[in-house]
């Protein structure tokens, strides 16, 4: 390879210089014909993988019953490798997906590892302390109970005169 192309391709890998690109580019069981093929496949799976990190995990949000309910696809994932917080009026879905295991001779490689985090803006206030989540055949499902605003209620103001000032202007 030519230093212009060296050149090129480590510019190329300080852009993609994640984990997972590094994986794809050294692991690969079928070796192309050359190393330029082997640079292009490694670039489209960052690619793919860079779009799916944005949508993962796919969710659903609806309202049923005064609950907010939020569903992800997380297949293959263990609870206690699953962090779900709420900040402000934002819940985060956060973990990590890995699949990879060291010793084994691959074929076929194409779930790949990888940490993930998403944030769902609230379409409206929540319950913070009632707040309930379960991770059931890879879906975890998030209830939210509404919090709801209450009707406004008047107020009445006490009005208290000052005994400077009698009711009746005469006596003054």
């Amino acid at each position: 390879m030519d230093e212009t192309k060296w050149k090129n391709w480590l510019d190329l890998t300080k852009q993609y210089a994640a984990e997972s690109f590094w994986k794809e580019v050294f692991n690969q069981t079928n070796q192309p014909s050359s190393q330029t093929e082997n640079l292009g496949a490694a670039l489209s799976t960052v690619k793919k993988e860079s779009k799916v990190r944005s949508l993962f995990p796919p969710c659903d949000m609806y309202e049923k019953e005064d609950i907010l309910y939020i569903q992800a696809e997380l297949p293959g994932i263990k609870a206690e490798d699953v962090i779900v917080k709420l900040q402000g009026e934002s819940l985060f879905i956060a973990g990590n997906y890995g699949t990879l295991q060291p010793k084994l001779q691959y074929y076929l490689k194409e779930r790949s590892d990888r940490s993930f985090e998403k944030a769902i803006q609230l379409p409206v206030k929540v319950k913070k302390n009632a707040i309930n989540s379960n991770l059931q055949d890879g879906v975890l499902t998030i209830t939210l109970p509404i919090l709801k605003e209450e009707v406004a209620v008047p107020i009445y103001i006490e009005i208290n005169r000052s005994p400077l000032y009698s009711e009746n202007p005469k006596q003054q």
